[in-house]
């Protein structure tokens, strides 16, 4: 039986918003907003000049999702059917499901453990005459360099996409000034995809982003009757996942009471994304922004702690060294631009050592992220990644987030490596 004061008092699952973000957001259900003013007055001034360093020939839209602007991208360019993308061979299923619903054909290149990142050599590969662009994710937190990458993509004409959604921190943004569009989220490293709210930046082309906002203009405005349902349906998971005594005992319930209950995966699919359109699956991300996101967001980035932020980082790679010195992997631990999206760790036995770990109180988890490898084309020559997916099935994602202490953090690092210990000596083949 498992004491409370076991527990470590963080969960896996964390939903990174403030209670004042979300109470403040309530008042724009009262009180209409003017959208087009509230971008000038807000948005544009604090994105361009002071979280995106005041980079020349760019343009800003706001959308609903990384997968919306992704979409919108892509109409506007209008590229034709069977049209080629290399991409970073980790990804979330819906973006996939994005570019082949578009009549692209995503090729996946491998992704380095170390660094959570890709070589010119394989983009190289991959080049062939219906190659369009290239996309670079960034994941878990890990931005490695991919100036080498970028160079040789513009010097063969190809469109570049970097998705930063998982990596990127403003005010510090480091962005790529020859990179076509980004897309990214912004408030903290760990944004919470159950509110929404991504903005897009196209560099030196005005009549692609005339074309984008023409479109998004077309579009119905999402509505905020259902983004204030899910404003409130977020509520009860934030104080059962954010507050450190609720979800120790809740916790402490959900392990003695309800072994069996995957409580994680009902809690994720609960909050996650937008509901599908099953009809029209790219008509889900066809809206603009609601009044109410927006917002949040403004709010979001106008309340960003850098040094907090910064101070959290250091925490967590105190852990990541723990972690390295019993001898484990941590993906992307060898990239300078280091944060935490999750706090991902490889081992030999992940569905065990989860196990283990919950029954002593970590609430660690495996399988409920939205990331998974890309598939090469059906019917093609083009190579599975297979040396990403050895660790990928093997990761465990850790109960490691910005508001964890250190003291926590070294408990569950140490309690990784002690429980991966035992399982090789148990068995020694592992």
């Amino acid at each position: 039986m498992i004491k409370g004061d076991q527990i470590v008092p963080y969960s896996a699952l964390y939903i990174d918003m403030q209670y004042r973000h979300l109470f403040n957001t309530l008042w724009a259900y009262l009180k209409p907003v003017d959208q087009n003013k509230y971008i000038q007055e807000l948005f544009f001034l604090q994105i361009e000049e002071i979280w995106l360093g005041g980079l020349k020939n760019q343009k800003i839209l706001i959308t609903l999702c990384v997968r919306a602007s992704t979409d919108l991208v892509l109409q506007a360019l209008n590229w034709p059917p069977g049209s080629e993308v290399i991409i970073t061979g980790i990804n979330i299923p819906d973006m996939i499901q994005v570019l082949r619903l578009n009549g692209i054909i995503p090729v996946p290149v491998e992704v380095n453990a170390d660094t959570l990142g890709c070589t010119l050599d394989q983009f190289k590969k991959f080049y062939t005459e219906k190659t369009k662009g290239i996309m670079i994710s960034y994941v878990f937190g890990a931005k490695f360099d991919a100036t080498e990458i970028i160079d040789w993509a513009k010097s063969k004409g190809l469109f570049i996409m970097e998705d930063e959604a998982e990596s990127f921190v403003a005010p510090n943004a480091k962005l790529n000034p020859n990179v076509d569009f980004s897309t990214f989220s912004f408030g903290s490293i760990k944004t919470c995809s159950a509110f929404g709210g991504s903005i897009s930046v196209i560099r030196n082309n005005e009549a692609l982003y005339r074309k984008m906002k023409a479109l998004q203009e077309s579009y119905p405005k999402w509505s905020q009757k259902n983004y204030f349902k899910r404003t409130l349906k977020n509520l009860i998971p934030m104080i059962l996942l954010n507050s450190q005594k609720i979800n120790r005992s809740s916790r402490w319930v959900f392990i003695n009471l309800f072994p069996n209950w995957d409580y994680k995966e009902f809690v994720v699919n609960s909050i996650r994304g937008f509901q599908k359109n099953s009809s029209d699956i790219l008509q889900t991300y066809r809206f603009r922004v609601p009044d109410p996101m927006l917002v949040m967001l403004a709010l979001r980035m106008k309340t960003f702690d850098v040094d907090q932020f910064n101070e959290a980082t250091q925490r967590q790679i105190a852990g990541q060294s723990i972690l390295k010195q019993g001898g484990l992997l941590v993906p992307g631990h060898a990239v300078e631009d280091r944060k935490f999206w999750l706090y991902p760790v490889v081992v030999p036995n992940p569905e065990t050592t989860y196990k283990i770990l919950n029954a002593r109180g970590i609430d660690a988890y495996m399988g409920v992220t939205q990331l998974d490898i890309v598939e090469s084309p059906i019917g093609s020559s083009y190579e599975y990644p297979n040396k990403t997916l050895s660790y990928f099935k093997n990761i465990l994602y850790l109960p490691i987030h910005q508001n964890a202490d250190l003291k926590s953090i070294q408990t569950i690092c140490k309690g990784v490596v002690e429980v991966v210990d035992m399982l090789k000596n148990r068995n020694p083949k592992l």
